[in-house]
């Protein structure tokens, strides 16, 4: 454990909503993805509760995927992962460069982190049904998010 402080919500969605994909996609145990993906960011944040988080997380969408009719599961999580990292919430766009911190500073754990990222999936994903919510642009690529390399290089695995 590097650093005391816990990832900022924003920064838990992308990593929770990638080792969602990763679940998906790969046949790996639940656990084994949620260690790979907190392993991947223990010399940037405090990694003590983030596997237990990543699984709730995990679960919830996964409950929730299972709820609704998604015809392109994998579009909706990249596209999630575009929309944390642009935007604070809906027609309210990220401020990437604040003027006296890093954007990506650790913050103290907050509980309930896993239920209140599930719960902004959840409206995202409404918010895409009515129109409201913005679908990732086609030549998005987390490559080209410069302020979030640090988080995009390691889930990655780079």
């Amino acid at each position: 454990m590097a650093v005391d402080k816990a990832p900022p919500q924003f920064v838990f969605d992308i990593i929770a909503t990638e080792a969602t994909r990763m679940f998906i996609k790969a046949d790996f145990p639940l656990v084994d993805v949620a260690v790979m993906y907190a392993e991947r960011f223990v010399d940037l944040y405090d990694t003590n509760k983030l596997v237990e988080d990543i699984i709730k997380y995990v679960e919830l969408i996964l409950k929730f995927l299972n709820s609704v009719d998604i015809s392109d599961t994998d579009l909706i999580l990249v596209s999630f992962i575009y929309f944390s990292a642009n935007y604070e919430k809906l027609n309210v766009k990220r401020n990437k460069k604040p003027m006296f911190r890093s954007i990506l500073k650790g913050q103290d754990a907050d509980q309930f982190r896993a239920y209140k990222g599930s719960k902004g999936f959840t409206a995202y994903v409404y918010g895409m049904r009515a129109g409201a919510s913005p679908l990732k642009p086609e030549d998005w690529d987390s490559k080209d998010e410069i302020e979030f390399e640090p988080i995009f290089t390691r889930l990655r695995g780079e």
